[in-house]
């Protein structure tokens, strides 16, 4: 039996040099202000006692570390690892083997697509960021007299929370892997760090301590930069919070079944815990996803309040009286050629109110390169299909039924916002969202007549990471996890949990009406207020379900489908009861997926050459995926 704990994870000749990429600090980068930098030192003698001077050295390593979350190699993997193995979108470039693979369950070590390396450079900013600004703001030894330890605090945990966002994409995508805290400067460094891979579970235990710890000192990114770039951009409190009740949710999930998984979990002492305190724990976690969400839908709260109380005649004053006012709702007259002010508020001014974080490009030195890989792109005025185009599955209620369970409704304004479809026309669903700059739905009652829309480029399209309706969803979740067999009523919380579910539905159904409406075409019972508990009361079960369900159609193309189904398999551990349950798979595919380690990647075939068990090294393969490394 393969342990997960024994893993050991050395870098490879690529990750070497990927790592030493940030010894040249933003050298590489060709960032605007350390070309005025490398104006005063040649740049072949530029060291590290020339660096780390003031404020401002630190600030450009800083900037690093976002701009290399904002990398195609980053963004490409995001798509692949937590999208394409999912059932949202199917293959329209039929020579791109490697994603047909990858769709049909065969991970191939040797796919450059499972190289961890972009991911651990980032890392390696982080690291130094942490290491440096200690040193330079040490009281009594501060090398820049502008720069004090109060101002190098919002900064450490500014990158404490980028780095554990880091980690918490490998988790999620690999399980187990190494966790480094130093900085990597030189090969020989590199090649000597021989890091056990750590359990994902007890990494996540780490990061969230972490970030705790700080917040219990008190220490906390900013809650405001002062512009609405940085705000979207940058780790704040608020992103701080959001990120803390995603990596709860998760943990708790993995904490279930740990005897089942032969999983070691770890205490906060480093001793073992049992199966109950795994689940008691597992309960906690939970819980914490519960109140760092509370916190931050209080401040939206807070900020929709201030808002209002300067603009009391803005068209946002139309939500006062309704749940969660702070959630852009539709604003329309009659029902054809409508102008969808939900998606420009969201999706079309590139920073909107509702987002928590966000990568930023600016479509000159940094350009958003993966939706043109992989799902389209604008040319001529002309939107291009890309490697993938919606699965037909979600379009197919739409022609007839106002609330299915899976796929789009026929008036659920989600369908025109993410791909560029009619039923009268023979093109496949083009992926749009994020790449139309505003679209003009042909009717609010008919979603499946398609849209017209005007375009941007995707260059400078932002990349969403977290938004309102992720957190609205988490707590939906953790409700839904605490409380399995708990049955809603009036005002209790698992009520809660349906009211955030299907807000968000009738936000995105602006033409349904509750019970008692007009047209019974046109009629959901999820617009009722008492929608959980009339008649046999539904049960925390019953929420999870919904709650997944929507994030299917709220989250399409944001590189989480797949990840939300890793979730479901942790918390059950039960890989075919899931994969039948929960997501549109082929059986030979689930067949293939029905180990735990299947849900995971492999690891890349060239770490293993120089790494692996075989080559003198400590690093051992997943083993579901290991009978496709060749000579096997």
């Amino acid at each position: 039996m393969w342990d997960s704990n024994i893993i050991e994870a050395m870098k490879t000749t690529k990750y070497l040099n990927t790592m030493l990429a940030a010894a040249g600090f933003c050298v590489s980068l060709g960032l605007a202000s350390c070309e005025d930098y490398l104006t005063v030192l040649p740049t072949d003698k530029i060291t590290e006692q020339d660096f780390w001077k003031d404020k401002n050295d630190l600030n450009n390593v800083r900037a690093s570390a976002y701009r290399q979350f904002a990398t195609q190699a980053v963004t490409d993997r995001i798509v692949q690892w937590g999208e394409l193995r999912s059932d949202n979108l199917t293959l329209n470039d039929m020579s791109r083997t490697n994603i047909q693979n990858l769709q049909q369950g065969i991970l191939m070590p040797t796919e450059g697509m499972f190289d961890w390396s972009a991911f651990y450079t980032g890392i390696n900013y982080c690291n130094l960021v942490l290491e440096k600004g200690d040193i330079m703001t040490e009281p009594g030894k501060e090398v820049d007299p502008s720069f004090r330890r109060n101002d190098w605090n919002t900064i450490k945990a500014e990158m404490t929370v980028l780095r554990a966002l880091y980690y918490f994409y490998l988790v999620r995508a690999y399980r187990d892997v190494p966790f480094e805290q130093e900085s990597i400067n030189t090969d020989e460094q590199a090649r000597n760090r021989h890091l056990p891979a750590t359990l994902g579970v007890n990494l996540l235990g780490t990061l969230i301590g972490q970030i705790e710890d700080l917040n219990a000192q008190s220490i906390f990114p900013a809650v405001d930069y002062g512009n609405t770039q940085d705000n979207c951009g940058r780790i704040t409190k608020r992103t701080m919070y959001a990120i803390l009740a995603d990596m709860n949710l998760w943990r708790g999930c993995m904490l279930l079944k740990s005897k089942e998984k032969r999983d070691i979990v770890l205490g906060e002492e480093g001793d073992t815990l049992s199966s109950a305190e795994c689940n008691a724990l597992s309960n906690a976690c939970f819980q914490k996803t519960m109140d760092y969400s509370r916190i931050v839908l209080d401040e939206f709260q807070a900020d929709y309040d201030e808002f209002l109380e300067k603009n009391p005649n803005s068209s946002m004053s139309q939500n006062k009286d309704k749940r969660y006012p702070y959630l852009n709702r539709f604003l329309f007259s009659g029902d054809r050629n409508v102008s969808d002010v939900v998606y420009s508020s969201i999706w079309g001014t590139g920073y909107s109110d509702e987002c928590i974080f966000q990568l930023n490009y600016n479509g000159v030195d940094l350009v958003n390169g993966t939706p043109g890989t992989f799902y389209s792109y604008v040319e001529n005025n002309n939107l291009k299909t890309g490697q993938m185009v919606g699965s037909s599955f979600l379009m197919a209620p739409s022609e007839n039924d106002a609330d299915p369970a899976t796929g789009f409704g026929r008036a659920d304004i989600r369908l025109p916002e993410t791909f560029n479809w009619s039923r009268i026309s023979s093109n496949p669903p083009v992926f749009h969202k994020g790449l139309a700059s505003s679209i003009v739905i042909d009717d609010m009652k008919e979603m499946s007549e398609g849209c017209s829309a005007s375009w941007r480029s995707q260059k400078s399209m932002p990349w969403p990471l977290y938004r309102l309706s992720d957190i609205m969803l988490i707590r939906a979740e953790a409700i839904a996890r605490l409380n399995p067999n708990a049955a809603a009523a009036a005002g209790n919380v698992v009520n809660e949990g349906f009211l955030l579910v299907n807000t968000l539905f009738e936000r995105n159904n602006p033409k349904l009406t509750g019970t008692g409406g007009g047209d019974e075409d046109y009629v959901s019972t999820r617009l009722d207020d008492n929608y959980a508990y009339n008649g046999t009361a539904k049960k925390g079960s019953d929420l999870l379900t919904l709650v997944y369900q929507e994030r299917q159609r709220e989250f399409i193309g944001e590189g989480k489908r797949w990840f939300d189904i890793v979730r479901q398999v942790e918390a059950s551990n039960d890989t075919k009861s899931t994969l039948s349950d929960f997501i549109s798979l082929s059986t030979s595919v689930r067949n293939r997926l029905r180990l735990l380690y299947a849900m995971y990647l492999p690891i890349y075939n060239e770490e293993m050459k120089v790494n692996g068990v075989g080559n003198g090294g400590k690093l051992i393969q997943n083993p579901v995926w290991d009978r496709y490394t060749p000579n096997k």
